[in-house]
């Protein structure tokens, strides 16, 4: 619909050609209070490609929205959602359903603000702050409307040269559902979520015990194969013009030595995954801190052996084990546990 309404207004300005727009739309899945709130922001490009005769490609800047715009697309908008939302098929609703019942469960509970297993189950979080209304009324701001529960903000604008801000709107995008740092845990084994602006009723922060918590977070991941971020118009991935539009990467050849691998663009490096895994930056000195570099890979057995001789570790690679029988095998006797473990549980099933 912000397409349709910017070629509109291109043509009314009698710019010709076959006009194209661009955007990036972020699909965020989580609310303040970690609820399971679809929506979605847009980074729209203000203004048109023209394609002209030979795939000349000029772009020209619109004005700015004013507020009676916005509330024009905004009511188109509602107009025509329920009729997207009918044609849509209710089947994938119903597979999923059927495939994992505890996850649709999480996720409408998640989207009703209440608790879906345990003691608290239907229950609200509870919530720390006045609770009390201010005696004033609502302000929707300048561009920003709001019709039947729908809202369209469009006051954000980044200027062209201002790559700085466009990076930050775009990290505000694409931001996690929470902050560690306003997260914290209370004596009584509680997560306190703090929210960065108190909520128009005063509420500040919002409880949830651990398993609430995680009630919450699963949800919030996105299904596989679905993508969160979508592009649009020219900027899309097979859009016929985007090479004349999105600048290519500079061809820069980084000197290597011979024998070195070409690193994959699509794998991370095995001091990256190190660091995901196990917290631990394998390419950090231990005595200054700095970075270290890799000068060359030791492959020789004898040398790897002198190596590790000097640094006084083990030479030698431990023995394998062989490979045992099933437990309850036939001939097959059980052996005392290597480990001073306590007894378990007789419920548990735990075993060496």
């Amino acid at each position: 619909m912000i397409s349709g309404w910017l070629r509109r207004r291109a043509r009314a300005r009698r710019i010709r050609g076959t006009l194209k727009t661009g955007a990036v739309t972020v699909i965020q899945r989580f609310g303040s209070t970690l609820n399971l709130n679809v929506h979605f922001h847009t980074l729209m490009i203000d203004g048109v490609y023209a394609v002209g005769p030979g795939g000349a490609v000029m772009f020209h800047p619109l004005p700015a929205p004013t507020d009676a715009d916005v509330a024009a697309i905004a009511e188109r908008m509602i107009r025509k959602l329920p009729k997207e939302v009918d044609a849509l098929s209710d089947e994938n609703s119903e597979a999923f359903a059927a495939d994992e019942p505890l996850l649709a469960t999480l996720s409408g509970a998640s989207v009703a603000h209440v608790g879906a297993t345990g003691i608290r189950r239907g229950a609200r979080p509870a919530r720390i702050g006045s609770g009390i209304s201010p005696n004033r009324a609502e302000r929707t701001g300048r561009l920003c409307v709001v019709v039947e529960g729908f809202s369209l903000h469009a006051a954000v604008r980044i200027a062209a040269n201002d790559r700085g801000g466009l990076e930050h709107l775009a990290r505000y995008l694409a931001r996690p559902p929470i902050a560690t740092d306003r997260l914290s845990q209370l004596a009584d084994g509680r997560v306190m979520l703090r929210f960065k602006r108190p909520f128009s009723d005063g509420t500040a922060a919002v409880l949830f015990t651990p398993f609430e918590l995680i009630e919450r977070l699963l949800p919030l991941v996105p299904r596989p194969r679905k993508h969160t971020i979508r592009f649009h118009g020219i900027l899309a991935p097979a859009a016929g013009f985007r090479s004349k539009v999105v600048p290519a990467p500079p061809a820069t050849q980084i000197p290597r030595e011979p024998g070195v691998r070409e690193p994959s663009p699509y794998r991370l490096p095995w001091a990256e995954l190190l660091k995901r895994v196990f917290v631990v930056d394998a390419l950090e000195c231990r005595r200054c801190h700095g970075r270290m570099r890799i000068v060359s890979a030791v492959i020789e057995p004898g040398a790897i052996r002198r190596i590790l001789r000097h640094l006084g570790e083990i030479t030698e690679a431990p023995a394998i084990a062989g490979p045992r029988a099933p437990p309850g095998a036939p001939g097959m006797e059980s052996e005392p546990c290597p480990l001073d473990l306590p007894d378990p549980d007789p419920g548990e099933g735990t075993s060496c």
